[in-house]
């Protein structure tokens, strides 16, 4: 579990991909729905899991040893640690001698099928980037 008011390093990536995808689902709508929006962006591919390598080389450790480190997480979150958890076991069979640490950064830096959030989350994520940006223009005046 992350510690409140961390912000992850691709927070701001993170941010600018799911807006992006967001007006590119609202422009291709004929009735618009928000939720739909947030829905599309979310579920659309991005360049890499939005998980930090260490949180990541936590829970899939744990899931080697036999542990469900997933209970209790969001579906989304644990379908992501699933995922990440199956390439590591598909590289592992092809490298078995390749540290276990390597292979997990490799994959969270690899493209993910998508962003692992829920339209909520989305919507949460696309609200604190504009606030925070209206936040730094004001700063500047």
């Amino acid at each position: 579990m992350r510690k409140k008011m961390s912000v992850a390093e691709f927070a701001s990536e993170r941010s600018e991909l799911l807006l992006k995808n967001f007006r590119e689902s609202l422009a291709t709508q004929s009735v618009i729905s928000a939720k739909k929006a947030f829905s599309d962006a979310a579920d659309l591919p991005a360049p890499r899991f939005w998980v930090s390598e260490a949180r990541a080389m936590r829970v899939i450790s744990a899931m080697f040893r036999g542990e469900d480190p997933c209970e209790g997480m969001f579906p989304e979150k644990r379908e992501m640690y699933q995922e990440i958890f199956r390439r590591v076991v598909q590289i592992k069979k092809v490298a078995p001698g390749k540290p276990l640490g390597d292979i997990v950064f490799e994959v969270v830096n690899n493209p993910a099928p998508k962003s692992y959030l829920s339209w909520h989350r989305a919507k949460q994520i696309l609200h604190k980037s504009k606030k925070s940006q209206c936040g730094k223009i004001r700063s500047l005046l």
